[in-house]
């Protein structure tokens, strides 16, 4: 049997972009539970058990797409600037991460930025978020649950 492989970095930070070594992921994550030993990111959607409640996480994506349903070709920093007051730049990663690799979600950019094997935008820099703009996918927008 083998066990999943562990990442040696990690991109962290909230008001800036930060690539972090695993060594310091205890400074980042928040403890959930002694035996077995499991740590979590802080996100708005997880529960003191690190158990994400449905409604918040349904709620986060929902805010995420109501703003590109109503301002499709929305670049990445105004999507952020405008859900600020909710969600840090971290939990909006999340959010675009998944919308994106389901198919709610599409990506435009130049050709400057990198893309990862399945042609999906991972975590943006602040450049990059200025260049990267959303539009709705493939998928019905209200089809957008767990």
């Amino acid at each position: 049997m083998t066990e999943a492989p562990v990442a040696l970095l990690f991109w962290a930070g909230y008001s800036v972009l930060v690539l972090v070594s695993s060594a310091y992921i205890k400074n980042w994550t928040v403890l959930v539970s002694n035996n077995p030993a499991t740590r979590v990111f802080p996100r708005r959607w997880y529960d003191i058990s690190g158990r994400k409640v449905a409604d918040f996480w349904e709620a986060a994506l929902r805010a995420v797409m109501g703003v590109v349903i109503f301002r499709p070709g929305v670049s990445h920093v105004e999507l952020r600037w405008r859900l600020r007051s909710v969600y840090d730049r971290q939990e909006l990663s999340d959010l675009v991460c998944f919308l994106q690799e389901n198919g709610f979600l599409r990506g435009r950019c130049g050709p400057r930025i990198e893309r990862n094997e399945n042609g999906y935008l991972g975590v943006l820099d602040e450049q990059e978020e200025k260049e990267v703009f959303w539009f709705i996918g493939e998928k019905h927008w209200y089809q957008v649950a767990l």
